[in-house]
């Protein structure tokens, strides 16, 4: 009797798993903590003239706040009219490989072609808030670097693990429930690691360009793939190891952003 109801628990956690993965399955966002941490930070970081025609063009959206707004983006995907951007939201590279060019870009678009096409669209005209939208959640989706991954499991959407008991996999912990393990849904926490932020660090993560943030998100992803194994038990451990690189991701993230926002809006 012990046996059957080991088997059936086995059971329950494998369903419990396979039904994850395929609600997953589409998911190729930063999770919506770390999307309005980034905005909030960058909004923090802009010049007075830029947080100015941020509000403005706050007013056009159906937001009150930047931050929130920027989870937009992941809202509209759905849509018919907004199918056209969900490739837009990662870059995949081979098994194997290690550098991320703009040849792994394929037609229908990336990340990197969508930064890059939003950066043009918001110079063009300023009052384009979707672009402004696209562009803030884009460069944040670019951080996050289970969005530049292998096409072959969906950025880590089919991995199997288990985050504290329950059922998860690489993509979603990084997305969203690390974030909440350590207590980042909560705004006095968020406001915590952006008082973390030097002016030193800033200097130092605007000396790179679009493609190297690209790579420094492939060789996290490497690194993360090389300790997974199917099934792993993710705990305080894992916790421990990952959580400067994850919140470093979440400060160069707003640093960035807030550096191309006052590019394209501060004049």
């Amino acid at each position: 009797m012990v046996v059957h109801l080991k088997l059936h628990k086995m059971a329950g956690y494998a369903a419990a798993a396979l039904l994850l993965l395929l609600l997953s399955a589409d998911s190729q966002a930063f999770g919506r903590t770390g999307h309005i941490m980034i905005c909030d930070m960058s909004y923090q970081l802009v010049q007075p003239a830029t947080r100015q025609k941020l509000d403005q063009l706050l007013t056009a959206t159906p937001y009150q706040s930047f931050g929130p707004a920027c989870v937009w983006p992941d809202e509209v995907r759905s849509e018919d009219k907004f199918a056209w951007t969900k490739p837009h939201h990662y870059i995949n590279l081979q098994r194997g490989e290690t550098v991320v060019t703009r040849e792994h870009c394929p037609k229908v678009g990336c990340v990197v072609s969508a930064i890059e096409d939003m950066q043009q669209r918001l110079q063009q005209n300023q009052q384009d808030w979707q672009a402004l939208l696209f562009l803030s959640h884009y460069i944040s989706d670019l951080h996050q670097p289970l969005h530049v991954s292998f096409a072959d499991d969906l950025g880590g959407n089919r991995t199997a693990l288990y985050f504290y008991g329950e059922p998860s996999n690489l993509h979603g912990i990084w997305d969203s429930n690390m974030l909440a393990k350590l207590g980042y849904n909560e705004p006095a926490k968020q406001q915590q690691l952006f008082t973390r932020l030097s002016q030193a660090q800033q200097q130092q993560w605007l000396q790179t360009d679009l493609m190297a943030w690209t790579n420094e998100s492939a060789t996290i992803t490497i690194g993360l793939y090389q300790d997974y194994r199917p099934g792993m038990l993710i705990d305080d451990s894992y916790l421990a190891k990952h959580q400067a690189t994850l919140e470093q991701r979440l400060l160069q993230a707003a640093v960035r952003l807030a550096a191309t926002l006052d590019r394209l809006l501060a004049e």
